[in-house]
């Protein structure tokens, strides 16, 4: 399998400067930490773009969304284009919120 260029939205981007700021108020070394294992996860995608599951959710499996959970509570949600060759990574969120509406 070819591997794959990642693209991270500004959007995903804006998400996980949000989860370092939120966890860096208790623990600025976990959040340096966090953000270590989701940039990680999200790398493995080059070369396993197809690691992550569909949704169970119908409409987010719907607009073609796969995901990975990234260290519980954190999942990344991304499109993958196999024409190509990309990967882009639209949300990191925490399994709690409500992403079905925020997808």
């Amino acid at each position: 399998m070819a591997k794959y260029r990642i693209k991270i939205m500004q959007i995903a981007r804006d998400d996980m400067k949000s989860i370092v700021a939120h966890i860096r108020i208790d623990d600025p070394d976990a959040a340096i930490k966090m953000y270590e294992k989701i940039k990680a996860s999200i790398a493995k995608l080059a070369d396993f773009p197809l690691m992550g599951p569909v949704p169970l959710d119908r409409k987010i499996a719907g607009q073609g969304y796969r995901m990975i959970v990234v260290v519980d509570p954190y999942l990344v949600f991304y499109i993958l284009s196999m024409e190509d060759n990309t990967v882009e990574v639209h949300r990191v969120l925490h399994c709690k919120q409500d992403f079905p509406s925020i997808l």
